[in-house]
C-alpha cells in the first residue's frame, strides 16, 4: 500500500517523550510503504519492561501495531507504530507518562530484517483514551540522519489507524 502524507513545518521540536498530538505535522514529505500490520490481542503480552507490568495491571481495550518505510528521496526510515486505547481518558495518559520516559519499555514493535528499535527516535501522542506510539529506525542501506528519522517518527503520530 503506497500513500503520501504531506506536512508542514509545525512539529520538528521535541524529543523523547514528544507529545505531538494526532493532528501535528512534521518537517518533510514521506511516502509510505506498508511492510505489516497487527490487530488485537493482549497488550501486556505485546510489550515489555514496566509497560507490560502496568498493561497486566491495566488491560488496554484495543491494540494496532503496523509496520511501514517512510521515504524521503533521500533516504528511508523504518517506522514502528503503536495504537493502543485505554478503559479511560486517566489510564491512557499514565500509560503515555510511562511510555514516554526512555527505558521503561514499550509495545513490542513489529520489525523485519533484523532491525531493532532503540526509542531514540521516538514521539507519541494522545487522544481521549488512545495513545500513538511510534519509533524510527534507519532501514537497510539508508544514511537518513537523526532529525529526519524523528520527523517520520513525529508524523508517524498524525497517521490515521
Amino acid at each position: 500500500m503506497f500513500f503520501t502524507v504531506l506536512v508542514g513545518l509545525a512539529a520538528l521540536g521535541g524529543g523523547l517523550g514528544s507529545t505531538a498530538g494526532f493532528g501535528a505535522s512534521s518537517p518533510a514529505d514521506f511516502t509510505h510503504t506498508h511492510l505489516n500490520r497487527v490487530e488485537g490481542g493482549s497488550c501486556a503480552e505485546s510489550s515489555y519492561g514496566q509497560v507490560r507490568d502496568y498493561l497486566a495491571a491495566h488491560p488496554c481495550t484495543s491494540l494496532t501495531r503496523v509496520l511501514y518505510d517512510a521515504s524521503d528521496g533521500t533516504g528511508t526510515a523504518r517506522v514502528a507504530v503503536a495504537w493502543v486505547t485505554m478503559p479511560d481518558a486517566g489510564q491512557a495518559a499514565e500509560l503515555k507518562a510511562l511510555v514516554d520516559r526512555h527505558g521503561t519499555g514499550n509495545i513490542t514493535e513489529l520489525t523485519k530484517d533484523g532491525i531493532r528499535f532503540t526509542g531514540l527516535r521516538y514521539a507519541s501522542g494522545i487522544d481521549g483514551t488512545t495513545i500513538v506510539l511510534a519509533q524510527a529506525e534507519r532501514a537497510p542501506g539508508s544514511t537518513l540522519a537523526d532529525p529526519v528519522l524523528k520527523a517520520a517518527a513525529t508524523e508517524a503520530t498524525t497517521l490515521a489507524r
